[in-house]
């Protein structure tokens, strides 16, 4: 259908249509394998759109499993930063809390129940929106730094620093 057009633009707007209309009705895994694989194979426009449809509606467990360079990517183009209005310390605990401060005014912002034991460290990620924390109770754990909801969780056989 895009070769009847003839101008160049026209082909590229029909190749998009018709890709995104594609990427809209596949199903989460077969979405993450076809991201995967145009990028792999430098199909630009198929990655571009697969990427942003994977992002605005994968669950979690699906994304667990993408490539990490393909994850890296997709929350660069298509999540949004995340605009904070305070800046935020986070505090661990000896008792598994996760305890959010308010830098400015040194008020408690959250007050988070991790783990079920020691909390050996917490970072934020590069951009803000998610926190990690690890601990004695043999697990990594993945938060959203805006609602503080757990969204992995990493089992280990030994603590975790």
């Amino acid at each position: 259908a895009a070769d009847y057009c003839g101008a160049q633009s026209c082909k590229a707007w029909v190749e998009n249509v018709i890709i995104k209309d594609h990427v809209s009705i596949l199903e989460p895994n077969d979405l993450r394998r076809l991201t995967e694989d145009a990028r792999a194979r430098h199909a630009d426009r198929l990655y571009e759109a697969a990427g942003e449809e994977l992002a605005k509606r994968a669950p979690v467990d699906v994304l667990a499993k993408t490539d990490s360079q393909v994850l890296a990517e997709i929350v660069d183009r298509h999540l949004p930063k995340r605009q904070r209005r305070v800046q935020e310390l986070a505090v661990v605990t000896s008792n598994g809390k996760l305890l959010i401060y308010d830098t400015a005014t040194g008020s408690s912002l959250r007050t988070v129940d991790a783990h079920n034991g020691d909390i050996n460290y917490v970072a934020y990620s590069f951009d803000g929106s998610m926190v990690a924390t690890a601990s004695d109770d043999h697990t990594a754990r993945l938060w959203n730094a805006d609602t503080y909801a757990c969204l992995h969780t990493l089992q280990h056989d030994r603590l975790v620093w």
